[in-house]
């Protein structure tokens, strides 16, 4: 992967400010922030009105700076719009490296902001400078103790392991003042993007040491390929992306030709694209923060499944945990027998043993609590040990002495298990400062809020999932015969048309025969044999219900005869224009187990995706779909087909027999990799319905639609 190089805009070895002023503003706020930082390289301030400022020699000019002796890696910039492109032009000229302008007024202002945009990135692209801006509020680096922030910084600056990007500068600074106490290495902003965007931001903190977990705030990804590469890096360096992914514009809103095009938008596909690259998308901020909080302290010994063991205090909590994880992939495993009997041997005979546990017993904690958790730490069945107590700024004193005891535990566990640790209270007040002190020491993730909470401790367990899975190396070969059959340029492909296309990768279609005469379909309906079916095919008929041009269950020549005259006659009323190619006559597949809708829509920033849906017409619906991003496994596609509500009527639902899994599953990889193949050329795909028959009679594909791209 090509990577540009940020250091000098990171980790800058001199740093001029121009438009620095000894007045309250952001041109005094650059320079006091460094300070404050503890930065140990050079500062430059620049402005013909000044000899000092803070003490040090200000420069009239970047020219006359180089001419004293100087040189600068950075130059950031604390002027209006119109002095940024002069400004950059200069810092190219004495050598700068890298540059970052607070300004607003450019792309996002209008036409004339939008050629000072453009001029001010060919002025950075031309002599190689980096750029960050404009319309940002800049960057900290508590690590390395540099920056360009244009606010003030907050109170307590922490260095830590976790980094940040934020297209908008204003959420950046709601992350910088946010009080949670994550530790950063670096948080930064990127606004405009002329030159610098988001996605190079991550790709410099994946390669930093000191960055371990790395979060981003994203309105738009603007190069979805060197994301793709980005989230492949992060794999193999095993350093998760944590992100917040606004703008959730709908495919659905705008007109489509495939009933897909309807099941699912375009956020619907970034989804299921993000979890493909194995990218943790969250909610809000409050679901980043813990769940950053969780990987920055166990990212090295992640859980091994999903399997928890918790313990509290309070029989309540737990009914509040068995809710809000109802809909996560967490679960709570029974208690062994020999867990059970060291559990009885500490707690009273009327304490309830569950999982989780209640281990207030008669309440002398003191005593028992640490011999209750060692019980939960020491069962098998369990890949996290979940310590839930609440500890609150607000407490008495001697009820911190008394929740101490479940600190001061749940440290000494966490030391002497191989399996992660968490204690999480289940609001979001903030923490006593004596006891989150006791488990920073001890290195173990404090988490605040029961939703939050248990929604970062599943990201974790699915991302170590999502690690856990070994790479394949997909190849797709070409299908030279299905690539022939495609007609130049933008085209709606007819029923015929689409379903020999789809034959052509092996997805059936049943026997059908494509009629231009009454004497060809009686001819095909004493080949195939009653119940017949009768479909006007025409490219110019999309949606042949309600056209009137398809008869079903035909049980004799005269019928056969009478619904071939009636289905013509209804195409000619319904589109008088419209180019028949024929009457498609096929044997009609009786009692299938259930229908289902396959097919594919491509999302205009990140490509194609496959939707699946069980039953029928009822699937538009309710949207009880699943998306697969191309290429997938069979085992991908299981867990798609399970993932839906419908997929209980595969299993023998209300005496059916089984359904064809195996036909379905085959079905989906196939139209996946029909999907990968086509990818320049197909823009919908919608197989609908897909019959599937009873287990070991396969699937049919009895109606599909393809529309192609130029």
């Amino acid at each position: 992967m090509r990577l540009r190089n940020l250091e000098p805009l990171f980790r800058p070895a001199s740093v001029a400010v121009v438009g620095a002023s000894e007045k309250s503003g952001p041109g005094l706020q650059v320079i006091e922030n460094l300070r404050t930082l503890g930065y140990e390289g050079d500062i430059y301030p620049v402005n013909p009105k000044y000899e000092t400022v803070q003490g040090l020699a200000c420069f009239p000019s970047l020219t006359a700076l180089k001419d004293a002796g100087h040189s600068v890696d950075m130059v950031a910039v604390l002027l209006a719009n119109r002095n940024v492109v002069p400004i950059m032009e200069e810092a190219a000229s004495i050598g700068a490296k890298a540059g970052w302008a607070f300004a607003a007024g450019f792309g996002e202002s209008g036409e004339e902001g939008q050629e000072l945009e453009k001029q001010l990135r060919d002025v950075c692209l031309n002599n190689d400078m980096l750029f960050l801006g404009p319309n940002c509020v800049g960057y900290f680096n508590p690590n390395d103790k540099t920056g360009a922030y244009s606010a003030p910084l907050p109170e307590k600056i922490e260095a830590g392991n976790i980094g940040m990007v934020a297209q908008s500068g204003y959420l950046g600074l709601a992350v910088a003042n946010s009080n949670r106490g994550l530790g950063f290495s670096l948080l930064c902003t990127t606004g405009n993007e002329v030159v610098v965007d988001a996605t190079d931001c991550i790709a410099y903190m994946l390669e930093d040491e000191g960055t371990e977990v790395v979060l981003a705030f994203i309105e738009q990804f603007r190069d979805p390929q060197k994301l793709f590469e980005v989230a492949a890096r992060a794999r193999e360096l095993g350093k998760p992306i944590v992100l917040i992914k606004v703008g959730k514009s709908a495919l659905a809103q705008r007109a489509t030709i495939a009933h897909t095009g309807a099941l699912a938008g375009s956020d619907d596909v970034q989804n299921a694209l993000f979890e493909k690259l194995g990218i943790i998308r969250v909610n809000d901020f409050d679901e980043m923060f813990e769940t950053a909080e969780l990987l920055s302290k166990v990212r090295k010994r992640l859980p091994q499944g999903n399997r928890a063991f918790a313990i509290t205090l309070s029989g309540g909590v737990i009914s509040l945990m068995g809710d809000l994880s109802e809909p996560l992939d967490i679960t709570f495993p029974s208690w062994s027998q020999e867990g059970v009997r060291e559990l009885r041997q500490v707690l009273p005979e009327f304490s309830g043993i569950a999982n989780p546990l209640d281990a207030w017993g008669s309440g002398r904690i003191e005593e028992t609590y640490d011999k209750c958790l060692e019980a939960v730490a020491n069962e098998s069945e369990g890949d996290l040990v979940l310590v839930v107590q609440d500890v609150p700024a607000g407490m008495a004193p001697r009820q911190v002495e008394q929740y101490k005891v479940v600190a001061e535990a749940a440290v000494d566990t966490a030391r002497r298990i191989d399996k992660p640790l968490v204690v999480m209270s289940n609001h979001s007040s903030g923490f006593n400062d004596e006891i989150r002190a006791i488990m920073r020491e001890g290195h173990v993730p404090l988490l605040q809020g029961t939703r939050e909470g248990l929604i970062a401790i599943d990201n974790t367990m699915r991302y170590a999932e999502f690690l856990r899975k070994p790479l394949r190396d997909f190849k797709v070969e070409p299908n030279k015969e299905a690539h022939a059959m495609l007609p130049e340029g933008e085209a709606v492909l007819n029923e015929y048309e689409s379903k020999q296309l789809l034959a052509s990768y092996g997805i059936p279609t049943g026997a059908e025969q494509l009629c231009r005469s009454r004497d060809e379909a009686i001819e095909a309906a004493q080949k195939f044999g009653f119940p017949l079916v009768l479909k006007v095919v025409s490219r110019d008929i999309q949606h042949k219900t309600e056209a009137g041009v398809v008869r079903l269950k035909l049980q004799s020549q005269a019928e056969v005869e009478q619904a071939y005259d009636e289905v013509l006659a209804n195409a000619r009323n319904y589109n008088p224009e419209a180019h028949v190619q024929g009457v498609l006559c096929s044997k009609m597949v009786e009692e299938p187990v259930a229908e289902a809708i396959v097919g594919m829509i491509s999302d205009p920033y990140f490509g194609p995706a496959v939707v699946f849906g069980l039953g029928g017409v009822m699937v538009e619906v309710v949207k009880d779909r699943a998306l697969l991003i191309p290429p997938i496994t069979r085992e991908e596609a299981r867990r798609a087909i399970d993932s839906t509500k419908g997929s209980k009527l595969l299993y023998g639902f209300r005496g059916k027999p089984k359904g064809d899994l195996e036909a379905l599953v085959d079905t989906i990889v196939r139209t996946a990799e029909m999907t990968t193949d086509l990818a320049s050329r197909l823009h919908e795909l919608d197989i609908n319905p897909l019959l599937i028959l009873p287990e070991g009679e396969g699937v049919v594909a009895v109606d599909a639609l393809v529309a192609l791209q130029d």
